[in-house]
């Protein structure tokens, strides 16, 4: 009989725990994505209507919100959140660690 494999979970993000190298990124730019697709179906936004807000065209809208994480970058992500009439602050601040962290305070 064999021993199942062991299961340990993470509170790090499945980013980490393939531990790609740009970890921190990737997950700063899917919550920021996240954040954006919550607004527009807050707002019940069309996509056409949230890409006049946000500078897109609605296809790259519809890749917005279905996740296609890499074809948009941090910078326009922030911008785009910008267009949907939100402030951005991006904060600095001494790391307990060797590494600094990306992370979204919303």
């Amino acid at each position: 009989m064999e021993t199942p494999e062991m299961i340990s979970y993470s509170a790090e993000s499945a980013f980490h725990a393939l531990d790609l190298p740009d970890a921190d990124d990737l997950q700063l730019r899917a919550d920021l994505m996240q954040f954006i697709v919550r607004i527009i179906t807050e707002r019940g936004l069309t996509q056409v209507r949230a890409g006049k807000l946000m500078a897109m065209d609605q296809p790259r809208v519809s890749a917005l919100i279905n996740g296609k994480i890499t074809l948009f970058s941090t910078d326009r992500l922030i911008r785009a959140l910008g267009g949907l009439g939100q402030d951005v602050e991006v904060r600095v601040t001494p790391s307990a660690g060797e590494r600094g962290r990306l992370r979204l305070a919303a």
